[in-house]
């Protein structure tokens, strides 16, 4: 197993990305158990009732994770959550989480999609930088 620091949050529903303020988080890798990813956050309580909705329905959620350095891209995970404990004013959040696409694939799907739509040139360059940044969801291919 190894350990990495959690620095951002966001769950990402029909093309809306919601960011939670992690207060503290820390995600493991579970590499030997071949079972994924455990995720634990801190977040401020106002948040409980959604992540209680999203336990209670068993949604499998769309999350990005940026860990270890705040320069690092967003790693994407399919995550549930398993358990919820109020402490004071902060919920403690885990999540059990699937890894789904590696950067490069991201990359290449966006400027496919990109190059489909037309761009061209520098407007496809700020696009593609833009878009890299924001990432946001792609279309499903036909």
């Amino acid at each position: 197993m190894k350990t990495f620091k959690a620095l951002r949050f966001q769950i990402v529903e029909n093309e809306t990305t919601h960011e939670y303020t992690l207060l503290d988080g820390v995600i493991i890798n579970k590499e030997n158990s071949g079972t994924g990813w455990l995720l634990e956050i801190l977040i401020d309580s106002i948040h409980k009732e959604t992540m209680e909705a999203y336990m209670k329905t068993g949604k499998v959620l769309d999350t990005r994770v940026v860990i270890t350095r705040a320069s690092n891209d967003p790693a994407l995970f399919e995550a549930t959550i398993t358990n919820i404990k109020e402490l004071n004013d902060k919920i403690s959040v885990i999540f059990e989480c699937h890894i789904y696409t590696p950067r490069q694939a991201y990359a290449e799907q966006l400027l496919e999609q990109l190059v489909d739509d037309k761009f061209e040139g520098e407007e496809l360059i700020a696009a593609f930088n833009r878009m890299m940044v924001s990432k946001p969801i792609l279309r499903e291919k036909n």
